[in-house]
């Protein structure tokens, strides 16, 4: 009995160590860096988009992937994923490149929608999440910023 209650101590322990880890250590801080008009088909278009990801922590970060959508002035104009494994160093940061595809009837319809002065930056709102080497669950960011699109030629 004495064997049991210590093991189950020592699990609860090594288990509310881990969740003291995960509750101090803050999301990484995601913004749009760069966005270019990759490629245009027909049918679709494909973006390349910059990400820079800070990391408010006081020790390195690996990303594994990222998982997010951009809205562009409030419409959703795009999802990307990342595998691309990248370390953030503590209180620092690091560009992610990944694209997104979209369709072009799709492109062109969401642009009327937020057309603008060409020299006027458009709002943008990234929401995603981040799965982080070592961390269990994935971290989640949520940031608005201003970009200004490339011009389609």
């Amino acid at each position: 009995m004495k064997t049991l209650l210590s093991v189950w101590l020592l699990v609860t322990a090594l288990f509310l160590s881990g969740c003291q880890t995960l509750g101090s250590l803050e999301s990484p801080e995601v913004t749009v860096a760069g966005i270019n008009l990759n490629k245009v088909t027909l049918f679709e278009q494909e973006w390349g988009l910059t990400l820079r990801a800070r990391n408010p922590n006081d020790r390195e970060l690996t990303l594994k992937s990222m998982d997010y959508e951009i809205y562009v002035n409030g419409e959703k104009f795009g999802r990307g994923l990342t595998a691309d494994s990248v370390t953030l160093p503590a209180m620092g940061d690091a560009t992610v490149t990944t694209t997104i595809t979209t369709s072009l009837l799709e492109s062109l319809q969401k642009l009327q929608q937020i057309q603008q002065d060409p020299g006027t930056p458009l709002t943008y709102r990234l929401v995603g999440k981040a799965k982080v080497a070592g961390v269990p669950i994935p971290l989640s960011f949520d940031r608005k910023g201003e970009m200004k699109l490339p011009a389609m030629q």
